[in-house]
């Protein structure tokens, strides 16, 4: 039982973190602070468990496959063959209206099956195509919006590196992860390319489609110009799912196949285009690994104050089923837009997960609905880290962006809405 004194300095701590946190303090900081507070007020908990947690926590070798599979979607970028695999994108959709908004989306497509993630591919994307959508008519906000609104599928369609977090912290298997993914993630790439063939066709967006027309012949043309970039996918999703690789295998392969090929074709001419995509890895690296690790540090103190427990008896005491969903995706919606993708993963999964078992779900099928709740928190304010990119890229006001982007933020609330109430419809899970 913990003694009174101590409750209120765990309170005390907890406020202060939140002002923190809400006055823009790094997320990795306030966490930490409240991580050690806790070992620091609470009898039972010494300040050494923090490092030992570290060490058991990374000690995975999946892990190894994050800053491989960034340092594939950085090679990439720097082969400079964003290009190309705009002339695939345009060759298989941009026969719709709606043409380069389309293409973006199908852009968005490749590239994050090349990255694993969005907000490189956002960036990448938003640099190649927002100045040509301009140029052909959008508005520059709706041309904004659906950029940021593509770059989410990297998100859930594999190999995205969320899953690979995800599948690591919960002891999930990867591969599977990623084919479960396959079917949410082609769902939302229609629903997107959907919803910009509409609002085009009604404001008369990229009405240019009619010089684009869908040639087999094109499409095959312009995958051999791009086999830089699709053949990476190849590498890296087919040698995981026939079992050939895992996914840090499969990546480390990935990479070599780019190198190779990129100098061969003189793509990369300069030993300081690899120093520098290979430094920009171990950047990212370096930001998410710390933050897994104190995520996974407030988990165990949550539990230990019962906290996790205390909110899944709360739910499932609403009793109907169709109640039980919608609290769930209320918090799921609020968590994942105020919080970051890992500590989002860390500290809401085990809150949630007693009620998904009890609605029947199996593991990696919430998983997946989990992963595209916090996919829909990169388009839903106040985080948006794909609205943040995109305006910062176009120099577009964040919540002008963010208005555009409402027709596309509740079409994949109706996607996500699909797959929870019917999970079934997610085959490959």
């Amino acid at each position: 039982m913990i003694a009174v004194s101590m409750e209120l300095a765990l309170i005390a701590l907890t406020v202060l973190c939140l002002l923190l946190f809400l006055g823009g303090v790094q997320i990795f900081l306030v966490f930490g602070l409240w991580a050690i507070g806790f070992h620091t007020i609470v009898p039972g908990f010494p300040a050494s468990n923090v490092s030992v947690l570290a060490f058991s926590e990374l000690e995975s070798f999946t892990y190894v496959a994050i800053p491989l599979f960034v340092l594939v979607g950085d090679l990439i970028n720097r082969a400079r063959i964003s290009e190309e695999i705009i002339e695939f994108s345009r060759a298989c959709i941009g026969w719709l209206p709606g043409s380069t908004g389309n293409t973006s989306i199908g852009c968005s497509a490749v590239f994050s099956a090349i990255t694993g993630s969005n907000a490189a591919t956002t960036a990448s994307v938003g640099k190649a195509l927002h100045p040509i959508m301009d140029e052909e008519g959008y508005d520059d906000d709706y041309a904004a919006a659906t950029i940021a609104s593509g770059g989410i599928v990297g998100t859930v369609l594999p190999p995205s590196v969320l899953l690979i977090v995800y599948g690591v912290m919960y002891g999930l298997s990867v591969p599977d992860l990623f084919i479960a993914g396959i079917v949410p993630g082609i769902a939302i790439l229609i629903g997107l390319v959907v919803v910009n063939t509409a609002l085009s066709r009604r404001h008369e967006y990229g009405m240019d489609s009619s010089n684009f027309q869908f040639q087999p012949r094109r499409v095959l043309e312009t995958a051999w110009q791009a086999k830089v970039g699709l053949g990476t996918i190849v590498i890296l999703l087919g040698g995981i799912y026939i079992g050939l690789f895992t996914p840090s295998e499969a990546a480390a392969v990935a990479v070599f196949y780019i190198l190779v090929l990129s100098v061969a074709l003189g793509k990369i001419t300069r030993l300081e285009q690899v120093v520098s995509a290979c430094f920009t890895s171990l950047l990212l690296i370096g930001v998410i690994l710390p933050i897994i690790v104190v995520a996974v540090a407030i988990q165990q103190n949550l539990s230990f104050l019962g906290i996790q427990e205390a909110v899944s008896e709360a739910i499932l005491s609403l009793g109907s089923p169709w109640l039980v969903v919608l609290a769930m995706m209320l918090i799921m919606l609020a968590t994942g837009s105020v919080l970051a993708s890992v500590p989002n993963i860390a500290l809401t999964v085990p809150l949630l997960t007693p009620a998904a078992m009890e609605l029947g779900l199996d593991p990696i099928t919430w998983a997946i609905i989990f992963i595209i709740s916090d996919a829909i928190g990169f388009i839903t304010p106040p985080y948006g880290l794909n609205l943040y990119i995109i305006s910062g890229i176009t120099d577009i006001d964040y919540m002008e962006v963010t208005y555009e982007a409402l027709p596309y933020l509740a079409m994949l609330i109706g996607v996500w809405t699909l797959f929870f109430v019917f999970p079934e419809l997610n085959v490959l899970a």
